[in-house]
Order: C-alpha cells, then structure tokens, then sequence
C-alpha cells in the first residue's frame, strides 16, 4: 500500500476549504502505524480514507489520492468506538477486548486493520500497555495496520513494535 496525497472522499464531498491530502506507505519498514494528535486533528478521516481507498481499488474504483499502488487484502477489520449498547455484560473496556479478540482470531499476512481510538474507555498507562501488545501480535503477523490515538507514549513506541515483525 503506498498512497500519495490520500484524502478522505467523504469529508472533501462536504467542505469548502482545501483539502488536507497524506502520504502513507506501508512496506517492509513499516507495516504497524500509530498515529496520535489532538482532537479534531484528522486522525479518524485519515483512517477512514485509507480503509476507502482499499476498498474503492478492490472494486476497481477511482482512488482518492494523487497516486496510489495497492496490493488487494483477503479482509479489512475495523476497531472504532460504539455506542454503550454492549457494555452491560463487560463494560467498555470488557466490550472493546472482545472486538479486538474477534479481530485477531480472523486476521492474516493479508489483512488490513484499521483501529480508531481503541482502548480509550480506560487508563493511558493500561490502554498503552494492552495496545502495545496487541499491535505486536498484529505486527508478528505481518498485516497492514493503523492505530490512531490520543497514546503518545504509544507512537514513540513504534519503532520497537515495527521489529517484532521481524522475529
């Protein structure tokens, strides 16, 4: 996957101003990324675009973005915040391990996985730590992966989690 001046189509549908293009490329550098910042920064857009922009290609659609090369993926797994309608049994966070159980039992070399503010229904010292592992497992794997967060402490991790891919 490697995209140059990526936009969201969505959000360009429904402004005036310019649009914010990215450049993302997922190779064997890097297949694991965090992206952390303050709210309403852009991180959900973006990672929504990047989900759209695998799913247009698979269906032989236009790509929003300059240029684009994007090999196709056996399944796109999401992790974005819910409403509390599942969280009586397990609470929030109970709620949203149970996901990402879900989506490490299917996920493969071949996958993408898009996770939007996981973990955020608890402590930055738990939710580091839980996520920390979790994207050391997807990494183990091998598949495609981007984490936006408010985890600072989390991206200056990256590094390390990127080589577990490696092991």
């Amino acid at each position: 996957f490697s995209a140059i001046g990526l936009y969201n189509p969505c959000v360009a549908l429904k402004i005036e101003d310019e649009i914010v293009a990215n450049d993302l490329v997922f190779d064997e550098n890097a297949t694991i990324y965090v992206l952390s910042g303050p709210n309403r920064g852009g991180k959900s857009v973006i990672t929504c675009a990047i989900g759209l922009a695998q799913v247009m290609m698979q269906l032989g659609m236009y790509v929003p973005a300059e240029s684009a090369v994007i090999s196709p993926v056996g399944g796109i797994y999401t992790h974005f915040p819910t409403g509390a309608d599942d969280t009586i049994d397990k609470g929030r966070l109970g709620e949203e391990c149970a996901r990402l159980s879900e989506i490490l039992d299917c996920v493969t070399a071949d996958s993408l996985v898009l996770l939007d503010e996981s973990l955020s229904s608890t402590g930055s010292f738990e939710a580091s730590y839980i996520a920390a592992e979790v994207l050391g497992g997807l990494a183990h794997v091998g598949c495609r992966c981007l984490f936006s967060t408010h985890l600072h402490e989390l991206a200056a991790e990256i590094d390390n989690i990127n080589a577990r891919a490696t092991k």
